[in-house]
């Protein structure tokens, strides 16, 4: 028989008036221990319970004042040995100022004279070590790299070695010793008062180590600079943006982070995924968070999606590959589920009850549950501030829960009190109508706010009692001795409990490996289709206190790692947390890149001298570094052996801290004094959360958020050292991994896991919950279980094992390695033909979709920082991988991002200029050149482009149902990048956007509806009898407004772009100029210079008449257009390279044509190269309406003058437009070679549902992707086969001319000459992601 659901009547209680049990009860089990009526103990024990407390604090005070009277007259003077009592920790690793609370209150002098006692006596015996603890600095010293440039030597060093890794033992010893030793306190100079005035980085540097004796060829141990963390935030802001030293930010697009991310083929689910963003509050006017700073704070710290990818985005609905079992379905705006899933937060502090939240939602969101948070209520160890008149905190005030719209679709959150009003009532799921008036008001009143005191009014347990009562108590638990694992099959779900004994035994293998000792439940139907699953996470009983991904299991990894993502990109905290930390981190790259430039050093004369400081932060590509960090854990926690003194945590770390490095230390520890020692032994500043209470304005946040904004800062340090045991270490690292920083990175202090997690360690290799497993965040964008992380193991002799840690892994261990994967990569590159680098050095080696660098043509990343950022682009809308054929960047590097041209019109609050051109009359070759010419000219003028209106082209109407075609039908113009870089509108919205009465260019009344027509579609006037409208009404209506440059590119002229004349009228570098346009010893006629300058500028609309003389564009746009400036040039031959590329439905059909050949190839056993190229070889043979009659030569002279190009017997792919396809290539045919011609693909690639008017375009691309190519000299079709093989990185030794004059025209280095058109020109690909003009040696 079920307990009676009336209330017992105590003392600390309403009164309850017994009303009977409601009816329709789903109540299933009521926990005893905290539910049942407790036996009140004997009087004598109660009185006893009341007065040894009162006894033992009476006997406390006594003992305190004796000392003091005892001790009061031997006291040190006031801060003789620098104790100030004035420190409080404050929630979450901060320091906080609240001197007079020590000094007024009772006690107080005798107890600062006591430990100012114990602090003498620990400092006389810590000096006694200080200079054993020296000389032993000086022999194992730390990083010696120092600098980037030490860093670059170490790769050539590696390099000539074979990569063998052998350390120097030479200078850089002394040199580091020399840096732990030379003189000179650490800089914090808190007590410092005064204004600094404001310096440059020089002077800063200068003034920080102007104390320190100079000797000698010694480097200077710099103090930290004391005016970086008494900054305001504007302060900081208004130096990074005047000196130009804020980074670049990543790209929205950069879904993949680092070590954690895979590449873009293996991750599919982050498709169509952006990263998030971070708001600064701008509730505080006087104190705004600049744009440009704010958006480098989003790109560094969200380590969230947001948009999240296209599949996790529709994931539960029928485009979804996913079982449904455990994704249900996202709701609509208006829908609710009256399925709910209610209970209690854990009772520890704030990291335990963060892992048991990530739980519960979790769970909510596989069962398709709303969730309902629980009263708010006080939360161990977050006290609030003074004054605060909130009671108590909610999940929702630390996550961004209720107000993320993507998650309360997929789970809905409601608070306790929302519950009651829905479903309290007489047909509710939990009834209120079985108590009386009193006890309802009660348990509504216990639903707001409520305490966990037993005789408190608003005692918490009286509504989960009511919970439980109608729900269904969760039966597992993560507390030991009832240890569960928690799995999810679908197999299960649907068939029941027996089919877990029909499981894969794969699946069986894997579920044993990961619940090891405890005990497995599979989630059934029973637990789905209860209305109220409750769960009693407060009862040790049904603790939840374990991470969310080692405990729930699905046997589908697409399921695991989805819930894995829904975890990473909805449990984060509000903005407020991310903007202060970003604020924190900001100030401590700052004042580490003025500690690092400029160095002091001697010359041999003994003079001070002072070197250039670097250009920006020493960041990575996720913008990470520029100090680094430990968490001191020292308050509560019950782990003993992880708690030591200061210098033990030095000594157990030194060697992985560089010389002078800013470490930022997340503690609760809240004697400074405490952490002396380390400041004696590390030569760079200690900074601490309270050292930026002005800076990042924490006063004006709600303390409870503090230890949230310091787990965050301590996660972006280059290096971090945690305590072990400690969940706020772990949540640290755990942020690490989803920023995509390396396991080698990572280290705890107690030397027996100093290296835990420098190992692949599955879940439960230790605690269930004191530490964090990779799991978490490694490939969880991908498909798979994931088995190991993406990183190279350290060889066994440096590794050791966790009790016995080998060799100390410095700073200098970790790049070694990171020298040597360069080196390896650098050298298995070199054997494919790819000498480019990638986005991120990293330990493993570059990624697939990090290989930027294409071929011969790349360069290496050192040389190549525009590439910072990006990512290789892949094909989309296709039902076949072929992304080896994307030989462009998406998204570009962060700087090409980021890029603002020097030639637009930067006037505040001009209206919009525009450029308006008309097509090429040619084929699409020429269309498409002349295309790029003026995609450019708008872009370096930062000017709008107008398409012109869809219009018939010539030998581009195959479609018989419409002959009529738009540039955004060949070029894909539908990218997330594209739509984000390139302006430009149709001309149809550019006629109703300012050809209306008040627009800049009005149309009369009476011709508007011709010309909104015209705008749409048009032809030219032989064609307007078809049903056209008359392309020359819009010529007119353009004429009339615009102005027409005189430029042309058909006609003897090159059109310069030089900063200097557009500025000034002088050019920076007339010479450049004059080379391009006259290159001595080709054969290029004298061309005429025309500048751009803003008198070309001033109009609003400029119409470029690109069609036909003397107008015309026929030019390759990289031998007309000349930038002076070769880093701009090269930005936009990457703009081009990037941005301009036919539509990814040719890609597809092309790459089916290249994978079925090159399956042919591999059975006859021919081989692929390594960026997918090859395995067959290609010609393209111009016959049809080619003017050039001497390049139209039969079959037989194109084999004889191509024979030696071919392989023997080896697969020929032809472009053509012979339509004698049988009998004109039968010579090749006898050679032995397997022909194969487009028209032999038409069901394979699904040629027939495409548009027609795409087939030359394939052609292009298959011919391209040929181990060998040759092409008809004078063709711009054999040309742009030549520019994509350039772009894809093959050599021009392989490429070919089928005339025997012209043959090996592309196998030596020519510059663009008058005949422009004719051909390609290496110009166009070579070398352009570096800033400098290509190399001519290699092509």
């Amino acid at each position: 028989m079920a307990p009676s659901l009336t209330p017992p009547v105590t003392p600390s209680s309403f009164p309850r008036s017994p009303t009977g049990t409601p009816s329709g009860s789903h109540r299933k089990h009521m926990s005893l221990g905290r539910r049942a009526e407790q036996q009140r103990p004997p009087v004598i024990f109660r009185v006893l319970s009341t007065l040894l407390p009162i006894i033992a604090a009476l006997l406390l005070v006594t003992t305190v004042y004796l000392f003091h009277l005892h001790h009061a007259h031997h006291s040190l003077e006031d801060g003789e040995y620098g104790l100030d009592f004035g420190w409080h920790y404050a929630p979450g690793g901060g320091v906080a100022n609240h001197s007079s609370s020590h000094h007024s209150s009772p006690g107080g002098s005798a107890l600062r004279h006591k430990m100012d006692l114990a602090h003498f006596l620990l400092k006389k015996y810590n000096d006694a070590r200080a200079e054993d603890g020296r000389k032993e600095a000086m022999e194992n010293g730390g990083w010696r790299g120092g600098s980037e440039a030490n860093f670059i030597k170490l790769v050539e060093k590696i390099s000539h070695k074979d990569g063998g890794g052998k350390k120097d033992d030479g200078d850089d010893g002394a040199e580091a010793a020399s840096q732990h030793t030379a003189g000179g306190d650490d800089g914090d100079d808190d007590e410092e008062e005064e204004e600094e005035e404001e310096l440059d980085g020089n002077e800063m540097a200068l003034k920080a180590s102007n104390n320190n004796h100079v000797g000698k060829d010694t480097i200077i141990r710099k103090k930290g600079d004391p005016s970086v963390h008494k900054m305001s935030w504007q302060q900081l802001q208004r130096n990074l943006i005047d000196k130009d030293l804020l980074p670049h930010p990543i790209p929205s697009s950069h879904a993949a982070r680092g070590f954690s991310g895979l590449p873009p083929h293996l991750t599919p689910a982050i498709e169509g995924a952006s990263r998030g963003t971070i708001t600064c509050p701008s509730s505080d006017a006087s104190n705004p968070t600049d744009p440009r700073v704010e958006r480098v704070l989003s790109s560094m710290l969200a380590f969230w999606n947001e948009p999240r990818g296209v599949r996790d985005r529709d994931a539960g609905t029928p485009k979804s590959q996913m079982g449904r079992e455990f994704v249900p379905p996202p709701l609509d705006a208006k829908e609710h589920r009256r399925r709910y899933l209610t209970f209690e937060p854990d009772t520890g502090g704030w990291n335990n009850l963060r892992m048991s939240v990530e739980n519960i939602l979790t769970l909510a969101a596989v069962s398709g549950r709303t969730l309902v948070l629980p009263p708010t209520q006080v939360i161990y160890l977050l006290d609030a501030k003074k004054g605060d008149k909130k009671k108590g905190r909610n999940y929702d005030d630390f996550f961004n829960l209720t107000e993320n719209a993507e998650l309360m679709r997929r789970v809905p959150i409601i608070s306790s009190e929302e519950f009651l009003k829905r479903e309290g009532g007489v047909d509710g799921l939990v009834p209120l109508d079985g108590y009386n008036a009193t006890y309802r008001e009660h348990l509504l009143s216990v639903s707001k706010n409520c305490e966990e005191r037993k005789k408190s009014d608003i005692y918490c347990e009286d509504l989960y009692d009511h919970f439980l009562a109608h729900g269904q108590l969760s039966p597992v638990s993560a507390e030991y001795p009832n240890e569960n694992c928690f799995l999810f099959d679908a197999d299960v779900f649907n068939h029941g409990e027996e089919y877990k004994y029909k499981l894969d035994p794969k699946i069986k293998e894997r579920v044993s490996k990961f619940c090891q000792k405890r005990s497995p439940i599979f989630y059934n139907r029973t637990m789905h289709e209860a209305p109220l699953w409750h769960f009693e996470t407060m009862d040790f009983r049904y603790r939840l206190l374990v991470h969310s991904y080692a405990f729930i299991f699905f046997t589908d990894p697409r399921v695991g790692n989805y819930y894995k993502r829904f975890v990473r990109d909805f449990l984060r905290y509000h903005d407020d947390v991310f903007c202060a930390a970003g604020k924190i981190v900001l100030a401590l790259q700052y004042e580490d890149y003025l500690l690092q430039n400029p160095v002091l050093s001697s010359n041999d004369d003994g003079k001070k001298s002072l070197q250039s400081p670097k250009p920006s932060f020493d960041l990575d590509s996720e913008l990470m570094g520029g100090y680094s960090s430990l968490h001191i854990r020292r308050g509560d926690l019950q782990f003993k052996e992880v708690k030591f003194d200061s210098l033990t945590w030095y000594q157990n770390t030194k060697e992985i801290w560089k010389p002078n490095e800013v470490l930022y230390i997340a503690t609760d520890e809240r004697n400074q004094t405490f952490f002396d020692d380390f400041r004696n032994q590390h030569s760079g500043p200690l900074r601490f959360f309270d050292d930026y209470r002005q800076l990042a304005g924490l006063d004006d946040l709600d303390p409870t958020l503090y230890g949230m904004i310091d787990t965050v800062v301590a996660s972006r340090g280059t290096v971090f050292a945690g305590t072990w045991f400690s969940t706020f270490s772990g949540y640290i690292i755990r942020l690490r991994g989803y920023y995509g920083v390396s396991k080698y990175y990572s280290y705890y202090s107690w030397l027996d896991r100093k290296y835990f997690m420098h190992h692949w360690t599955e879940v439960g290799g230790g605690s269930w919950y004191a530490r964090e497993y990779p799991v978490a965040w490694t490939s969880i964008d991908g498909e798979n279980f994931v088995d190991s992380d993406n990183e190279a193991d350290r060889d066994d002799n440096d590794a050791g094992d966790d009790n016995q840690p080998g060799k100390l892994f410095s700073r200098e261990d970790m790049d070694v390695m990171k020298a040597k994967a360069m080196v390896v990569n650098a050298n298995s590159v070199h054997k494919r033909g790819v000498i480019g680098g990638g986005e991120d050095i990293s330990l493993a080696g570059l990624r697939d979709d990090e290989h930027l660098g294409r071929g011969i043509a790349g360069r290496p990343m050192n040389s190549t920082p525009a590439l910072i950022g990006a990512k290789r682009g892949h094909i989309k809308r296709c039902d076949v991988n072929v992304d080896t054929l994307a030989y462009w960047n998406e998204p570009q590097g962060a700087r090409d991002s980021t890029f603002v041209t020097p030639f637009g019109d930067n006037q505040q609050g001009s209206k919009p200029k525009y450029l308006v051109f008309t097509a090429d009359k040619g084929g699409f070759n020429n269309v498409r050149m002349s295309f790029e010419i003026i995609f450019i000219i708008a872009a370096a003028l930062d000017r709008i482009l107008v398409l012109p209106p869809e219009q018939p082209m010539y030998l581009l109407r195959n479609d018989g149902a419409k002959k009529h075609r738009g540039l955004d039908e060949f070029f894909d113009m539908d990218g997330d990048d594209y739509k984000k870089r390139v302006k430009y509108i149709t001309m149809e919205k550019f006629i109703q956007t300012e050809g209306h009465p008040g627009g800049q260019f009005p149309v009369p009344a009476d011709k508007m509806d011709d010309i909104l027509r015209a705008s749409k579609v048009c032809a030219p006037g032989r064609l307007v009898g078809e049903g056209f409208a008359p392309c020359d009404i819009i010529h007119e209506y353009l004429v009339e407004y615009a102005h027409t440059p005189n430029i042309t590119a058909a006609h003897h002229q090159c059109l310069v772009f030089d900063k200097g004349m557009y500025i000034h009228g002088i050019p920076d570098d007339i010479n450049a100029a004059q080379k391009f346009c006259n290159e001595e010893g080709s054969d290029m006629k004298e061309r005429k210079m025309v500048f751009v300058t803003k008198s070309m500028q001033r109009p609003s609309l400029l119409y470029v008449q690109g069609g036909k003389p003397p107008t015309r564009m026929l030019a390759h746009f990289y031998g007309y257009l000349h930038f002076t400036d070769s880093a701009v040039g090269n930005y936009y031959k990457r703009y081009v390279r990037d941005l301009l590329h036919v539509r990814h439905e040719i890609f597809c059909a092309a790459g089916k044509i290249v994978k079925a050949l090159q399956d042919a190839a591999k059975k006859e056993g021919f081989s692929i190269d390594s960026e997918g190229g090859g395995g067959y070889s290609s010609l393209h043979v111009r016959r049809g309406d080619f003017q050039y009659k001497k390049m139209r030569i039969p079959a037989e002279t194109w084999y004889e003058n191509t024979e030696n190009v071919w392989l023997k017997n080896e697969i020929l792919y032809i472009a053509t437009d012979e339509s004698d396809k049988e009998g004109f290539f039968e010579p090749f045919r006898r050679a032995g070679h397997n022909l194969y011609f487009l028209n032999d693909f038409r069901e394979q690639a699904g040629l027939d549902t495409i548009d027609p008017n795409w087939m030359g375009m394939i052609d292009v691309i298959v011919a391209s992707r040929g181990r060998a190519f040759a092409g008809t000299f004078r063709s711009t079709f054999s040309g742009y086969i030549n520019r994509l093989r350039g772009y894809y990185g093959m050599s021009m030794k392989n490429s070919w001319f089928g005339q025997y004059k012209e043959r090996r025209m592309m196998h030596e280095w020519r510059n663009v000459n008058l005949d422009t058109y004719a051909r390609e020109w290496p110009d166009a690909w070579m070398g352009i992601d570096a800033d400098v003009p290509p190399a001519e040696d290699v092509f």
